[in-house]
């Protein structure tokens, strides 16, 4: 069975919000003549998707019910990737600025201080971009 085809969106997951429920992933089914139900996603006529999708779907803010943002990192860390900003490379939340150019100016030596000072954010987040970029590249 197809999302895509199914639910006759161009990107299923994107839009549906979806819920974990007992290890699976589901969604919210609404009927005119029931109640509120749960559709595991694994199973004929229905979906599957990895279990993974569960936590990164706890990362993903939606705005009228499509994926806005995502916070790869966790929630309480500022780095967000966001399409409508640097064309969804990972960056700190609110100031434009990359995380690999974080990581790269780092990496040519410069102190975590003269980071956070030139880019004006908190050093805390600095160390955060060096860590999640150190991540990405392995």
């Amino acid at each position: 069975m197809n999302a895509k085809e199914d639910l006759h969106l161009e990107y299923p997951f994107a839009y549906e919000q979806l819920e974990a429920v007992g290890g699976h992933i589901v969604r919210i089914l609404h009927d005119r003549e029931t109640t509120a139900s749960y559709q595991a996603m694994d199973a004929p006529s229905q979906w599957t998707l990895p279990g993974l999708v569960a936590g990164v779907r706890r990362q993903i803010r939606y705005e009228r019910e499509l994926a806005a943002q995502w916070y790869p990192a966790g929630d309480g860390v500022p780095i967000v990737i966001d399409p409508r900003v640097t064309s969804g490379l990972p960056t700190i939340l609110g100031r434009g600025v990359t995380v690999q150019i974080i990581r790269k100016r780092f990496l040519a030596g410069q102190d975590m201080d003269f980071i956070a000072r030139d880019f004006e954010i908190d050093k805390n987040v600095v160390e955060d971009a060096v860590r999640y970029g150190e991540l990405v590249a392995a």
